[in-house]
């Protein structure tokens, strides 16, 4: 059974299927692992006994000065004895992601072939605001007196047509060190053709500034595309230094606490990097932060037989969404952040402002607006009495009855129903002529229809229906909104996962280790064999083995995955198709048929006309044993058991109150059924059942709401 009956917030999960009272024998963490996730208002971390068989969780205020605090004090309070765990502590940083948004990263210089230095100023002639008047492109990250150059040139086939000019660049180096400079990103034409230059001019630089932090794009994104291709390796020698002295002061707060487990780093991608690889590759990490949550959805989308999710996380700041397709999480091969565009895989995560600490306002037109600003961790909700002044999300929900002000956080923090309701009655019902529950329903009606649009664009852009997904809804509030988007999207059924407040950190303990390496190629499929294509796919994993190697995984854990990235002749973007080990096992005719097979399923036709191969890509997967979840102790169907009480709450969505019943989701039981309208509470979220729902627990204790 599921046990709830720790001191504060913990929340303990037993996973056997005849649970064991906690006793001395089970106080010994021996073999633990756990994960931190890093939030705008919460740091959630999750702790995995693997010999007890439990989860347990703890919640601590982020510090937004200092994440690292945070982390350090999620540790303390989830009283993990760092001397005796042996397996790993996995952590998503948002270190890199804020020191970009907050332009916190160091002086950094730009280094290209002669006669490129603009290309990072340029760009590109496309508009990406077609119908915004007033857009500007980005700021420079690197500005003009700081954009070097250098005489060599290389050849689209990797030939060198001008050799490299040491002399010359010896004189750059000379200029950085005046400069005072900390890091430097080089990026010559064609280099990822052949990066005898690239690699070269870092040794000599090197030789005259061998405290320089250089990244070159040789390394970082070895694909064809000047202008990504430079700014991605301007943005990681621009966040290396700060994401390496975070990185260093995790491990050093961690040794002296004698910690001996392995620091691993969540990727963009889902994948993880072990801490010191982690250090020279901080634009990896710059979207690490919501990825546990994806990661744990598709080990829910195979666990639940729901092989189509949209997983939710509603947190205290945003509201971040992900499809699940066919069991696996969609991965992008570029992305842009405040308008930079990076040649990273990373999860296709959508994020808007919509969050439980959203702020409430009437704009100057006269109407309601919530988000994207947030009250964030500090001050936070009006409701938290920590100087608060506007009314938020939280205060709403607090006003309509679907928290309990004495039970938030499981009793830990006590919330201030009063301010919440002077705050929307001041500020938001009286300017606009409303009662008091119309005014707080407003609220939460506007934030659950800024998500509802949110999923609707990310399955239009794909081409998909909502209507084929189920949503799997955790953070704190997504088992609040679950079920009304469920019903504003006719989607099949709302779930919500175990652990849903911390499910983000829950999912990174279902991580496996990754990397990309990729060869761009940029040929016509005619002019290419299947034994070149096996010579370069073979070559390729060469390097992701090594890689594998350095992180110490045995060899078999490795997994390797081939995929090309092929298009239409003329076409600029492509698709990605898998590959089969040996390449040669294809025909040209097989190989030019699965390219269209893919196409169709992407744009929902074929053209019938020659393909280019682009780029071969291997990701190299070190695969880390994931806890399984066992099923928990069945029920006759009847909750009466778990039944709390009665509490009068304000459905957001009809006018009038109605009396809610109560459940205590620790007492429910596997095959346990609860009929709406009732609310289903743990210590750190409430599930909504509306009048016209039921719920369910399946075998694992997830609760899956339908309608009736």
């Amino acid at each position: 059974m599921v046990l709830l009956s720790l001191p504060g917030i913990r929340v303990l999960i037993a996973l056997q299927p005849e649970p064991k009272p906690m006793g001395p024998e089970m106080e010994h963490k021996s073999d633990i692992r756990f994960a931190i996730d890093t939030g705008g208002t919460f740091t959630d971390i999750v702790v995995f006994d693997e010999r007890a068989g439990t989860f347990s969780m703890d919640k601590v205020l982020t510090t937004p000065h200092n994440t690292l605090e945070g982390v350090l004090e999620a540790i303390k309070k989830a009283e993990i004895d760092l001397r005796e765990v042996r397996r790993f502590f996995v952590h998503g940083s948002t270190t890199a992601l804020n020191a970009l948004l907050e332009r916190k990263g160091v002086r950094t210089a730009y280094l290209s072939t002669k006669g490129f230095r603009d290309v990072p100023e340029i760009m590109r002639f496309n508009r990406p605001e077609m119908y915004n008047p007033k857009y500007h492109k980005p700021p420079q990250i690197v500005p003009r007196h700081l954009r070097f150059e250098v005489t060599e040139r290389v050849n689209a086939r990797g030939e060198v047509l001008v050799p490299l000019d040491e002399s010359e660049l010896r004189g750059v180096a000379r200029t950085l060190r005046k400069e005072n400079i900390a890091a430097l990103a080089i990026c010559f034409l064609h280099s990822f053709k052949n990066p005898a230059h690239e690699r070269r001019a870092r040794e000599i630089i090197l030789e005259e500034c061998p405290e320089l932090s250089i990244a070159i794009s040789s390394l970082v994104a070895a694909e064809h595309r000047e202008f990504e291709r430079g700014m991605t390796t301007i943005l990681n020698a621009y966040l290396a230094p700060v994401v390496e002295r975070w990185i260093g002061d995790l491990q050093r707060e961690l040794k002296t606490r004698a910690f001996a487990g392995e620091i691993v780093l969540t990727k963009s991608d889902g994948g993880g990097l072990t801490a010191d690889s982690a250090k020279s590759s901080a634009i990896n990490m710059l979207l690490s932060g919501p990825a546990g949550g994806v990661i744990g959805g598709a080990y829910m989308a195979k666990l639940l037989g729901q092989p189509n999710l949209i997983t939710m996380d509603v947190g205290g700041t945003s509201f971040d969404i992900a499809l699940i397709k066919n069991g696996e999480a969609a991965v992008q091969r570029e992305t842009k952040v405040s308008g930079y565009p990076i040649l990273i895989s990373n999860l296709d995560i959508r994020t808007i402002g919509a969050g439980g600490g959203s702020l409430a306002r009437i704009d100057r037109a006269g109407a309601l607006q919530v988000g994207p600003q947030s009250a964030g961790a500090v001050p936070g909700p009006m409701c938290y009495g920590r100087g608060g002044a506007q009314p938020t999300v939280t205060d709403a929900l607090l006003v309509n009855g679907l928290m309990d002000p004495s039970n938030f956080l499981g009793g830990t923090i006590s919330l201030d129903l009063d301010a919440a309701v002077q705050g929307i009655a001041e500020q938001i019902a009286r300017p606009l002529g409303l009662d008091l529950h119309r005014a707080s329903s407003g609220i939460l009606r506007i934030v659950m229809s800024n998500m509802a649009e949110a999923i609707k664009d990310i399955a239009a852009e794909s081409g998909d229906d909502p209507r084929d997904f189920a949503m799997l809804c955790f953070g704190g509030g997504g088992p609040l909104f679950g079920p009304y988007l469920m019903d504003e999207l006719s989607l099949p059924a709302a779930v919500v996962p175990l652990l849903p407040a911390a499910f983000s950190a829950w999912g990174m303990l279902m991580i496996d280790l990754r990397h990309d390496v990729a060869q761009t190629i940029a040929q016509p499929l005619s002019r290419v064999t299947l034994t070149d294509l096996e010579r370069q796919f073979v070559t390729l994993e060469s390097q992701g083995k090594g890689l594998l190697r350095r992180e110490g995984v045995p060899e078999e854990r490795w997994q390797l995955v081939r995929t090309a990235d092929m298009r239409y002749l003329g076409q600029e973007h492509s698709v990605s198709v898998p590959m089969p080990a040996p390449v040669t096992s294809l025909t040209m005719t097989s190989l030019f048929e699965a390219f269209e097979s893919v196409y169709e399923s992407v744009y929902g036709y074929r053209l019938g006309t020659p393909a280019d191969l682009v780029t071969l890509r291997v990701k190299s997967v070190g695969k880390i044993p994931a806890p399984a979840l066992r099923p928990i102790a069945s029920g006759s169907g009847d909750p009466a058991r778990a039944l709390l009480g009665v509490r009068l709450v304000h459905d957001f969505l009809e006018v009038e109150p109605q009396e809610f019943r109560v459940f205590d989701r620790s007492r429910l039981l596997a095959a346990d059924r609860v009929d709406g309208p009732a609310l289903i509470v743990e210590p750190t979220t409430t599930t909504v059942v509306r009048r016209h729902h039921m719920c369910t627990v399946d075998r694992v204790g997830s609760l899956l709401v339908t309608r009736r």
